[in-house]
């Protein structure tokens, strides 16, 4: 029979078996644990002793052949095991392969002896074989002999071998273990006459006798207990050095002979050890558990009788193990209802208590030992016994019915129902805990009183049931009994209908809800709706809320509703469950918060998805305490995704999408922080989330369709002329500026005349005659200063913000530059004028292309460029180590016109790491180099240096950079245009920024585009969402198109076999059809000779 497992309401575990709660390292448990292992150890020499007493030699030596031929044997192994005495006999006469061992580590002296060649054997022994060596199982060949049993060949190994007859094999064992446990007798004779000794140990501490005795080896125990008897002098000391110890702690629990004869079951050997003189009652040394203990625990009555017989007195008296029990105990766990008998016919005791105070009634109620219990009562043993937790046998027998009902035939023990143990829970409620139904419509046919019954806690055991889902057992406590029951509260004050939603037991819920139950509030104020949501069970919320809806709104303690939990504890399906619930409001708790910014706070990414996509989102959004562009701002931040399926709402599309009247609709009030419906207010932060998402380069929003349309129409309608104005006013101040240094470098020696006088060599008179020069510094100065009026401004305006931009640094040169050129107004500007002046037009021109970079047509481009450039500057410090090191190292060895200065060899190394080596030019001929050797070599090791490597490096990272740069030139450029777009609408008047706000905007993108509108988008268009959601989708990798490929392939080839499959099927079924129309026919044909033969033969058929 099955042990039954304990429960229990404090634990998180359940156990074994109350008495049996002791730890998994106790000392008990490994004596158990090892007592395991030698029952099966001891079952499987059984099965080899009896296969190799009932085989015959032939059929042992044919089993032992297939089992080894197949491993890769030498040839002498083959030819032994083949039986090729004479092809073998050759061989070991040649001396080499005598002591070969094959591949399981088999000498041919173990193979011959497997294969019970004796004349080979004796053959391997005349020409040495080595006696001693082992397999990989670790036997030698004397263990192998023992192992097949031939005394022949064990005299024959002693004899002429001389092998050791105390050699250790495996486990330790000697060889005169292995012939006692396998029952050998006269094996046993042989080696004790050649001087075995009794006493060895192995690995387990045991002798061989305690190894004969433990397997049941009736025969080799007699031998071995009668040979210690007469010749003591082959004992060694053990231990204490006393001959007791051949009786007792034989093995590592410090068992006697007579408790592994127990444990064999063989009653022969027991009463060879008890006629040795084996105590009966001597306990095990571990657990103080007797041989007696051992038998009626195993239920063997014949070796119980017999113990008795040679110890009448062991019933009456009370002896116990280490934890309290008596032989009674033992065999009313294991439901041995003859033993148990049989001992209280010899004057047991009947109610003795173990360390628990628990007895063998309760031990056989705890076990589930029905047929134990039954008997005990009849014996009438006492049912009022409680252990030391208080728990009564009716709390041990939960479990068992046949138990269960054997108990309460008596009324005491029915009184015990409902008793409590030292918990505060009586045997109802651990029925109702383990889902006990028919213990629990016992419990109510003998105790009404049973359904009601509180713990400690006020729980009931309609609780209990509730919390773990028996719904049945919910219905049988409620069979008859009061419905207030159901609504009683515990400590807590939370009914049954709490715990049941609080584990999600839907059907328990249900089943509540019929009986009676009512939703009510516990101490914390929180209904069984709000732990259902807690929980995530959508089934309990659904039942409780079509049953009651008006629970939906109901708060707790914290003022939080049923939805606020299921944001606090991420519950998407319960939150979508009560927005879509039309009484369900939106509701802020204690801390002001709704249930978006729960969602937000904590990151809940997946119940602020379920918001997001309701119809309610901007009923929702509308209550945040926050204020719509915060709550905005931060989901941009923290969860993007969420932000993308908001904007989502504010996109409608209409009609078929394939048809010129499709019709797309842009709601643009939520971009731009304010509520859809409500009346447009024009402001300067309308921009604010677009730049929150440019900060934080959240690409899925700034590429969104709405984002785009909102930066599209403000880039249309001033964005675009702003930026024209601001190009026009630059040109204005580029084109006289280089018109302006090109015209006085062309007229330079006009305008500067040459006077040998003065040290400069020109007239240092200043003059201001030339029309075109005074007019073109006058334009650029005026251009001038307005550019830098308007950098004063944006200056004082942002601040540290304008202190970061390094282009601004640029322009400020090149203003500064351009004045210094221009100032004062001379016809003639020669000296550090040109100079300033190249410098001027240089950053001006460099500046015009930083100008476009947020034009949609080229903006990627110049921000290819600029990424090159900074790629440039990351290897330019190496390189610059590279030319140093070249050119010094030149300019030492090299004795040219280009290596004559320190300077000259830097340039020079400059240009030749770009490619101009001039080989021919600077190092030919060799005669002329001073050092020709030195200096070749180092030129071999530039070319391959600089120009190879060097310029292949900077290609590479160019290449990986515009890769890069595709990927993100579409964000870099919204960046830009977005940061002028927030330039423009905060220095813009409101009453200009009041005209250009667009709240919506509507498009039928299918309808052709006229000539002019075509022209507009490619010359002033914001450009086009270059990374939306579908283009995203329809962009496949390589690899997961030539996967797409691989299912086309397989999905065709499915086609084909169902088409063969079909077409087989059609032809099963007509030569079916066919076959059971001829079927027909002959019955048919059949039927009308029977009919013509019975006209014939008559009414009988005579």
């Amino acid at each position: 029979m099955t042990e039954r497992k304990k429960v229990s309401f404090g634990g998180s575990s359940t156990s074994e078996d109350a008495d049996e709660n002791s730890s998994v390292f106790s000392k008990e448990g490994v004596t158990n644990v090892r007592t395991r292992n030698r029952k099966k150890s001891r079952a499987l020499s059984r099965l080899s002793m009896s296969s190799v007493r009932s085989k015959e030699e032939g059929t042992e030596a044919k089993s032992r052949v297939e089992s080894v031929v197949s491993k890769k044997d030498n040839k002498l192994h083959q030819l032994i095991l083949a039986g090729n005495e004479e092809e073998a006999n050759r061989i070991i006469a040649k001396g080499n392969d005598t002591n070969r061992q094959d591949s399981s580590g088999k000498t041919p002296l173990h193979t011959a002896i497997l294969a019970k060649q004796f004349s080979i054997v004796e053959m391997l022994l005349e020409h040495n074989a080595d006696v001693s060596l082992k397999d990989d199982a670790g036997d030698t060949v004397l263990h192998t002999a023992i192992r097949v049993g031939s005394e022949r060949l064990v005299q024959t190994l002693i004899e002429r071998g001389r092998c050791n007859v105390s050699a250790l094999g495996r486990n330790s064992a000697t060889p005169l273990h292995l012939a006692a446990e396998m029952d050998n007798a006269s094996i046993c004779k042989i080696l004790v006459e050649y001087h075995a000794s009794l006493s060895p140990l192995d690995a387990e501490q045991m002798t061989p006798v305690a190894r004969a005795v433990e397997r049941g080896a009736q025969k080799s125990t007699q031998y071995l207990l009668q040979k210690g008897k007469f010749c003591r002098f082959h004992f060694k000391p053990l231990k204490t050095g006393s001959v007791e110890n051949f009786k007792y702690n034989v093995d590592m629990d410090g068992s006697s002979l007579l408790h592994l004869a127990v444990n064999s079951g063989i009653l022969g050997v027991v009463e060879t050890c008890v006629q040795y003189g084996v105590r009966i009652r001597q306990p095990r040394r571990e657990d103080k558990i007797t041989a007696f203990h051992m038998a009626c625990e195993q239920g063997s009555l014949p070796i119980v009788e017999y113990l008795v017989s040679k110890d009448p007195a062991l019933c009456r008296i009370t002896i116990v193990d280490c934890k309290g029990r008596t032989p009674l105990h033992m065999a009313a766990g294991k439901n041995h209802a003859e033993i148990v008998e049989f001992l209280l016919e010899n004057g047991a005791a009947l109610d003795p208590k173990d360390d628990e105070r628990r007895s063998p009634l309760f031990r056989a109620a705890n076990y589930g030992a029905h047929s134990v219990v039954k008997l005990l009562m009849d014996h009438g043993a006492d049912v009022t016994v409680r252990d030391i937790m208080l728990k009564s046998v009716v709390h041990a027998a939960v479990g068992d019915v046949k138990s269960m009902e054997a108990l309460l035939q008596s009324p005491i023990a029915a009184a015990l129902i409902t008793e409590k143990d030292d918990d505060g829970f009586s045997p109802v409620h651990y029925a109702a805990k383990s889902g006990d139904l028919k213990n629990i419509k016992l419990f109510a046919t003998k105790n009404r009183a049973s359904s009601s019954v509180l713990s400690n806690s006020l729980d009931t055991p309609i609780h209990v049931a509730s919390r773990y889902g028996w719904t049945d057992v919910v219905v049988a406590l409620m069979d008859n009994q009061n419905v207030k029951i159901v609504n009683l509260g515990n400590s807590q004050g939370k009914t049954a209908l709490h715990y049941a939603c609080s584990e999600g037991h839907d059907r328990a819920v249900d089943t509540l809800l019929r009986l009676g139950a009512l939703v009510e509030k516990d101490q914390n104020e929180r209904t069984p709706l709000h732990l259902a949501a807690t929980k995530g069970s959508l089934l309990c919320c659904q039942v409780l809320v079509n049953k009651n809806d008006e629970c939906i709104n109901d708060v707790d303690r914290s003022k939080n509703t049923a939805m606020h939990l299921a944001a606090i504890n991420n519950q998407p399906e319960v939150m979508e469950f009560f927005l879509s619930h039309n009484k369900a409001s939106i509701l802020r708790n204690g801390d002001n918060q709704t249930i978006l910014d729960i969602a937000v706070s904590l990151e809940m990414k997946e119940v602020a998805v379920v918001i997001a996509k309701h119809d309610r989102w901007q009923e929702v959004l509308s209550k945040s305490t926050t204020g719509l562009v915060p709550i905005m701002d931060t989901l941009i931040r923290k969860m993007p995704e969420v932000a993308v399926f908001f904007l989502d709402q504010s996109v409608e599309k209409k009609g078929d999408p394939e048809s010129n009247h499709y019709l797309v609709k842009y709601d643009l009030n939520l971009v731009q922080g304010q509520f859809p419906g409500e009346p447009f207010k024009a402001d300067n932060k309308s921009l604010q989330l677009i730049k929150t998402m440019a900060e934080y380069r959240r690409e899925r929003c700034l590429t969104h369709p709405i984002s785009f349309m909102l930066l599209n129409m403000k880039w249309k309608k001033f964005g675009w002329w702003t930026f024209g104005l601001n190009l026009v006013s630059y040109f204005l101040f580029l084109i006289p500026l280089t018109a302006l240094t090109v015209y006085d470098r062309t007229n330079k020696d006009i305008h500067c005349k040459k006077d040998n006088s003065t040290e400069s060599g020109y007239d240092e008179t200043c003059t201001t005659s030339d029309v075109v020069t005074q007019v073109l510094s006058t334009l650029t100065f005026i251009a001038c200063v307005v550019l830098i009026g308007k950098h004063v401004f944006s200056l004082v305006r942002k601040r540290v913000a304008y202190l970061k931009n390094f282009l601004n640094y640029v322009e400020w040169l090149c203003y500064v530059a351009s004045i210094v050129y221009i100032f004062p107004t001379c016809d003639c500007k020669r000296g550090y004028k040109q100079e300033v002046g190249a410098v001027s037009v240089f950053f001006g021109w460099m500046n015009l292309i930083l100008y476009f970079r947020r034009l949609s047509s080229y903006g990627q481009y110049v921000i290819m460029l600029t990424t090159m450039f900074v790629t440039l500057v990351k290897v330019l410090l190496l390189w610059m180590l590279f030319i140093m090191a070249f050119g010094t190292t030149f300019f030492l060895i090299v004795d040219k016109e280009h290596f004559s200065t320190f300077g000259y060899a830097l340039m020079s190394m400059y240009v030749m790491t770009l490619g101009e080596l001039n080989y021919h030019d600077e190092f030919l001929p060799w005669d002329e180099l001073a050092f020709p050797t030195l200096t070749n070599v180092l030129f071999v090791i530039l070319v391959l240096g600089m120009p190879i490597i060097m310029m292949n490096m900077l290609v590479g990272l160019a290449v990986g950079d515009i890769d890069k740069i595709q990927q993100n030139a579409l964000m870099d450029r919204y960046v830009l245009q977005v940061q002028l777009l927030l330039d423009i609408e905060n220095s813009m008047p409101m009453f200009i920024l009041k005209h250009v706000q667009v709240p919506s905007y509507s498009e039928y993108p299918n309808h052709p585009k006229t000539l002019k509108q075509k022209l507009v988008d490619a010359l002033i268009s914001f450009g086009k969402p270059e990374s939306t959601e579908v283009e995203e989708e329809e962009e496949l990798s390589p690899g997961m198109v030539q996967i797409i490929g691989k299912l086309n392939e397989q999905e065709q080839r499915a086609d084909k076999l169902y088409d063969l499959l079909k077409e087989q099927t059609e032809m099963l079924k007509e030569l079916n059809s066919r076959g059971r129309e001829e079927a027909v026919r002959a019955e048919k044909k059949t039927e009308d000779n029977n009919k013509t033969d019975s006209g014939k033969l008559g009414l009988f058929g005579f």
